[in-house]
């Protein structure tokens, strides 16, 4: 095991608003701790939630903060109880705290091994959506129908694919642009914006078992609560106020077996994953500016 301390430069945020207040910091990650790895980052996915916390619309801790949940790397050292990872291994997987930073410490048991096959981008920003697309669909259950608002991202995408496989029937909703994108992984596409709930009538006419809102947006809301069955999960992973109580949260469940399944689909080439901008680190405000325009097609991600 090595324990030098080691410099990481990290992304930190120490006011809210637009990512003007983002900054990069040198920070000491000490030494190593027993159970932990610590990795050179390669990638790391930004998700909707990052972008969110920065601005302040969504508030779980106090300032400073740091930003990232997912990564690719090379093992920089190795805790003890290695469990067979040693220095050098290219991996992937959740991080412990941040992983928008240079280098990062994460326990071993968020890592699996990153296959040949798949780039360090592919790996970087697969983690966090594929372990939330695979919450989703073992909280909701068993059904034959589901409607997922906001279906061309990171999370969406992924859970078309997962839903589809179940044997699910997926109507995806998203900007005219990525329509075709969505009926390329198996969704039946719809448009949103005005007439929405008209044109998922005309799509699947009889009443849909599930919804699942993946913006958080009011039409999102009023068009499940108008084609979900009236016993049927209406879900939110955005993380937003709702305007029903029909509509319950879901909150992300790390499963490294879950995660390797993903990975697995998509070193064989079942799964398909689309990657939409790779932003240097030190375009990093240039990136969560990006995510906070929407309509993106797969993931933004931060490349080292």
């Amino acid at each position: 095991m090595e324990n030098n301390n080691t410099i990481s430069t990290l992304l930190v945020a120490n006011a809210y608003g637009p990512a003007d207040v983002l900054t990069f910091e040198d920070f000491d990650l000490g030494e190593l701790r027993n159970g932990y790895a610590r990795i050179k980052t390669k990638t790391a996915g930004i998700n909707p939630i990052d972008a969110r916390r920065m601005t302040g619309e969504f508030k779980h801790a106090g300032l400073p903060q740091t930003f990232g949940t997912e990564f690719s790397g090379e093992i920089l050292a190795i805790g003890e109880n290695g469990q067979g990872f040693q220095i050098g291994d290219a991996v992937l997987g959740s991080g412990d705290g941040f992983t928008h930073a240079s280098v990062i410490d994460v326990p071993i048991g968020n890592l699996i091994r990153k296959p040949e096959n798949i780039s360090w981008e592919v790996a970087g920003s697969v983690a966090g959506v594929s372990q939330t697309a695979m919450t989703i669909l073992d909280e909701i259950g068993d059904i034959k129908s589901l409607l997922i608002h906001g279906a061309s991202g990171g999370v969406g995408s992924i859970t078309v694919q997962l839903a589809k496989e179940r044997g699910i029937t997926v109507i995806g909703t998203a900007s005219k642009r990525n329509l075709e994108y969505l009926e390329s992984l198996g969704a039946i596409a719809v448009e949103y914006g005005d007439g929405l709930i008209e044109r998922i009538k005309a799509v699947h006419p009889d009443a849909i078992d599930a919804a699942v809102d993946m913006i958080g947006t009011e039409e999102a809301t009023q068009a499940s609560l108008a084609t979900v069955k009236p016993d049927g999960v209406i879900a939110t992973i955005a993380g937003k106020p709702v305007s029903s109580k029909r509509v319950v949260p879901i909150w992300v469940k790390r499963n490294p077996k879950n995660l390797q399944f993903v990975v697995d689909g998509l070193a064989s080439g079942k799964f398909q994953w689309e990657i939409d901008t790779v932003y240097p680190f030190e375009s990093a405000k240039d990136a969560f500016s990006k995510i906070l325009e929407g309509h993106t097609k797969g993931k933004i991600l931060l490349q080292f």
